[in-house]
């Protein structure tokens, strides 16, 4: 977006700047003062371009302000949403969609720091994209070694013959703007690409738009990032459930809740594999990680979205139940056993397999008093659970760790000391010791 030059008529092409144009400017008065129509003409030629120019200027400076706003704005909220990918992409193309009065939006990205391939993650006013870029595509190279965005009708013949470059162009992709960061290596990392259709009323995107989406590519790319490292330190990379540390703090989180806002109990469910250690020594050690895959995505798809599934460690995963009565985390843990035992699994090398675990549940407060309490009372069910033969659910005992609250004083009747003696007798308090009994499954 260079400004024009100013041309002072009856100078030359070539435009005077600095002290030149001042000398030049001032020759051109001087005549016109001494009588010379023609200096008056020029000088009047110049004001009305010069006037011209300045309102080109302000004009400029206008969308360059609104650009720098509008940019400064998106950074600034998907920054502050990059921890949630959803919304931080839902905002961003709805942003850049009302901005650019672009229809269609897509992001194409790498999903784990080692992923081969670049597949969609997010579009806007498409239904269906299925795209797929080899990160060693000459789409990727085209576009690292340019550093800025490419106009699909533009690139290299061979480039636009590829297959993936075919497909965004099949739906209205014209220009693509790489996701690259410079942050973290002294190499740049591509680690995408956001890709937009033709403007609507076939606007064409200027020199100035494709700064604005150059700059905001380069953030964006950062925000990625940071969402990438986040979700690794937080989710187990062989099942992709939560991680042991995000159970302990998100745990933590929900037990403080509890103590502060009065809201329900919560269930804790743990399940261990039956007899895994057959699988890994019988069929091999990729078996024994494909049952713990397949386990972690049946039990996603029995809980709610509210509620987290993690693995505990080894074969040992660990379930919090959000909001839920006591009598309800039984049920729900049952229902969770027969999704483990009727599930379809095969070995390695196509072996049915009868995969089956065994649970224990307990709730807080209704069990425990806090946290450490209620993963013991949970622990210790569940291991009854496996002593008492397996592919079972037992329940922790009501009233374990419990506090009990002070009574206020009764009168010594013969009848109310009888009354309370039977109560003190059936809700006696059990020591976090005492063996949890087993229930049927």
């Amino acid at each position: 977006m260079d400004n024009p030059a100013l041309t002072i008529p009856g100078f030359g092409s070539a435009a005077p700047q600095g002290p030149q144009l001042s000398a030049d400017l001032a020759a051109l008065c001087q005549n016109a003062i001494l009588g010379g129509r023609d200096e008056g003409g020029k000088l009047t030629s110049w004001a009305a371009q010069s006037e011209v120019e300045t309102l080109n200027l302000r004009r400029r400076l206008r969308k360059q302000e609104h650009d720098f706003s509008t940019l400064f704005e998106i950074v600034g909220q998907i920054s502050a949403r990059s921890l949630d990918l959803v919304v931080m992409q839902t905002y961003l193309l709805r942003t850049v969609s009302g901005h650019f009065t672009t229809p269609k939006l897509l992001i194409i990205r790498k999903h784990k720091p080692g992923d081969k391939t670049l597949t969609v993650s997010a579009t806007q006013g498409i239904r269906e994209a299925h795209v797929t870029i080899p990160h060693d595509s000459p789409l990727c190279t085209e576009a690292l070694n340019r550093r800025f965005c490419l106009l699909l009708g533009e690139v290299p013949e061979p480039i636009k013959a590829l297959p993936e470059v075919m497909a965004l162009r099949a739906l209205g992709v014209t220009v693509v703007v790489p996701l690259i960061q410079e942050v973290e290596t002294p190499e740049t990392v591509l680690e995408g690409f956001l890709c937009l259709s033709t403007r609507l009323a076939n606007r064409e995107y200027s020199g100035g738009d494709l700064e604005f989406l150059n700059t905001l590519g380069k953030m964006l790319a950062i925000c990625l990032r940071n969402e990438t490292l986040y979700r690794s330190s937080i989710i187990d990379d062989l099942t992709g459930v939560a991680s042991r540390g995000h159970f302990d703090a998100r745990l933590s989180q929900e037990i403080n809740r509890i103590q502060i806002y009065g809201h329900r109990s919560i269930g804790l469910v743990m399940l261990d594999v039956d007899r895994f250690k057959t699988f890994n020594d019988t069929y091999g050690h990729q078996t024994g990680d494909r049952v713990l895959t397949e386990i972690a995505r049946v039990m996603v798809g029995q809980v709610r979205n509210v509620d987290l599934v993690a693995r505990y460690g080894g074969e040992e995963f660990a379930i919090i139940l959000l909001e839920i009565e006591r009598e309800r985390v039984l049920d729900v843990s049952q229902r969770l056993r027969r999704a483990v035992e009727t599930m379809a699994i095969t070995s390695m090398d196509g072996q049915p397999l009868k995969v089956t675990a065994s649970f224990g549940a307990a709730c807080y407060p209704d069990d425990a008093k806090d946290k450490t309490e209620l993963i013991q009372f949970a622990d210790k069910a569940l291991y009854v659970a496996k002593d008492s033969g397996r592919n079972r659910v037992v329940m922790a005992p009501p009233g374990n760790g419990r506090p009990q609250l002070p009574k206020p004083a009764e009168p010594k009747t013969e009848e109310t000391q009888e009354v309370k003696s039977g109560t003190s007798r059936r809700f006696e308090r059990r020591r976090p010791s005492d063996r949890v009994p087993a229930e049927p499954a």
